[in-house]
C-alpha cells in the first residue's frame, strides 16, 4: 500500500511541476502573461456576488477585471467560494482574446469523525493550464478531476462562453461608471 501511495505521489508531484511548466512551452504567451501581472498601471474593477453570478453559490464570489486606459480587459480573475472549497479562473488575454487561463480548485479537507469539512484546511481539487492562440485552445494540462473529464463538456467553448460572458458584463460595468 505504502509503495501505490508513493507512486501515486511521484506522478501527482511531476504532473503538477509539469503543468506548471506548461507556460513555459511558449515563451511569447509567458512574457505577455507576466507583463500583465507587473503591469502596475492596469486599472481594477471588482464585481461581487449578483453582480456576476447568475446563482450565487454557498459563499458568493468575487470577479476582478484589470484594464488599461483605452479599457482594453487584460486579465480576469474570478474566485467562487463553494461548499466543497474555491474554485478559482484566471484568464489572460491580448486584445480581449484568450492566451492563457489558469484554472483550480481548493477542496477543503473532511473530516470523516466529525462528518464536515474543515474550512481551514485544502486537501485534494485540481489544476489546470490552458494555452490559447489566435484564440483556440492548442495545449492543455490537467491534474485531478475536473469538469472537463466527461467528453461531452469541451474546455475551449467553455471557457470562451465564460470569459465572453465575465468580459460583456465588466464592460457594461464600465460603461455605466462613465454615465
Amino acid at each position: 500500500m505504502k509503495l501505490i501511495t508513493l507512486i501515486c505521489s511521484f506522478i501527482f508531484i511531476g504532473l503538477t511541476s509539469y503543468g506548471q511548466s506548461l507556460i513555459d512551452n511558449y515563451p511569447a504567451i509567458k512574457f505577455e502573461k507576466e507583463l500583465i501581472d507587473t503591469n502596475d498601471s492596469l486599472k481594477i474593477i471588482v464585481l461581487e456576488n449578483e453582480d456576476f453570478l447568475d446563482q450565487m453559490g454557498d459563499g458568493g464570489g468575487k470577479l476582478k477585471a484589470y484594464y488599461n486606459t483605452e479599457l482594453d480587459v487584460k486579465k480576469i480573475e474570478v474566485i467562487l467560494f463553494k461548499s466543497l472549497g474555491i474554485q478559482q479562473y484566471t484568464f489572460y488575454a491580448i486584445n480581449e482574446k484568450l492566451i492563457f487561463i489558469k484554472d483550480r480548485f481548493k477542496q477543503f479537507e473532511f473530516n470523516i469523525e466529525t462528518n464536515i469539512f474543515d474550512y481551514s484546511k485544502f486537501d485534494g481539487g485540481y489544476y489546470g493550464a490552458y494555452i490559447f492562440e489566435k484564440n483556440k485552445l492548442i495545449d492543455l494540462v490537467s491534474t485531478g478531476h475536473n469538469r472537463f473529464e466527461d467528453d461531452a463538456i469541451d474546455a475551449e467553448t467553455t471557457f470562451k462562453i465564460e470569459f465572453n460572458s465575465y468580459l460583456s458584463l465588466i464592460k457594461n460595468k464600465l460603461s455605466n461608471s462613465k454615465n
